[in-house]
């Protein structure tokens, strides 16, 4: 599977879950289980989102939050 498979919402969601839900498992990862791309694949994709303005991060992208626009991603509901 390549990057470009997993859509941004499928991101933000996982971004959302992981900042949500405290099972000590980063964005990428809950992207892996769900999608059953490899996590390299996976954190590329977190990658281009955060380029397109979906994510901000500090020190790290994987443990990064949505930004107005990623929240607001996820408010269409656009089906997986």
């Amino acid at each position: 599977m390549q990057a470009k498979a997993i859509s941004d919402y499928h991101v933000c969601w996982a971004v959302r879950q992981a900042r949500t839900y405290a099972d000590c498992r980063w964005p990428y990862e809950i992207l892996a289980d769900h999608t059953g791309a490899c996590e390299k694949v996976c954190y590329r994709a977190m990658e281009r989102a955060a380029k397109r303005g979906l994510i901000e991060y500090g020190v790290s992208l994987r443990s990064g939050w949505l930004t107005a626009k990623g929240h607001h991603l996820l408010a269409e509901g656009k089906p997986w």
